[in-house]
């Protein structure tokens, strides 16, 4: 089980590396994450409350959190791992330190030349949830913690990028299945018109 107590990304460093503000961001820390490990597994949590601005209306007298926004929280856990393993790639280059454990990324990430190093992989990124496809088994309520897990299994030469991803509640698994990102250079995106105006 990850250490849920320490973040590896401090808040203030994980609001400017998010690429949502609020009412979609939608990760509260990122726990755990293996660049030793093809597919860069990462865990993250979400802490879900009644303050919520979903929560009023999904249901009123039954708050539930909706799987759709679940999805969302699979697929922002499956981009910071993604943006985690082009941080250590690019930590190595402009370094010339191999980041073995999470430990080891969190230290680095706590310096200037780190969080520089982040921001300007995540500058370079554009990139949103394209598909999904969970199967959902649990509810999640107001109060529970979701333990948020993705992994990499394959990135194709279009730029989408497929996890095989979990949400938790405790023991119980929430849902399941895979997501796929678009993720791509910001200047391939705009040359491909995807991406329209900034």
């Amino acid at each position: 089980m990850a250490k849920v107590e320490k973040s590896l990304i401090s808040p203030q460093l994980l609001l400017k590396v998010g690429g949502w503000r609020y009412p979609f961001f939608l990760v509260d820390r990122i726990v755990d994450f293996n660049p030793l490990v093809k597919g860069g597994p990462v865990v993250a949590i979400k802490n879900c409350t009644f303050n919520e601005p979903f929560i009023p209306g999904h249901f009123p007298g039954n708050p539930l959190v909706p799987g759709v926004l679940i999805a969302e929280m699979l697929g922002q856990t499956s981009e910071y791992s993604t943006l985690l393993c082009d941080f250590c790639r690019d930590y190595k280059i402009v370094k010339g330190v191999d980041l073995k454990k999470a430990d080891d990324i969190a230290k680095a990430l706590k310096t200037p030349d780190g969080a520089k190093i982040i921001m300007d992989a995540r500058n370079n990124i554009f990139g949103f949830l394209a598909a999904q496809d969970l199967k959902f088994r649990h509810i999640v309520m107001p109060g529970d913690t979701i333990y948020l897990y993705s992994e990499l299994i394959m990135a194709d030469v279009n730029g989408f990028h497929h996890y095989n991803v979990e949400a938790r509640v405790g023991r119980h698994v929430a849902c399941s299945g895979k997501v796929v990102n678009y993720r791509n250079n910001r200047e391939k995106a705009r040359q491909s018109g995807i991406i329209i105006e900034e």
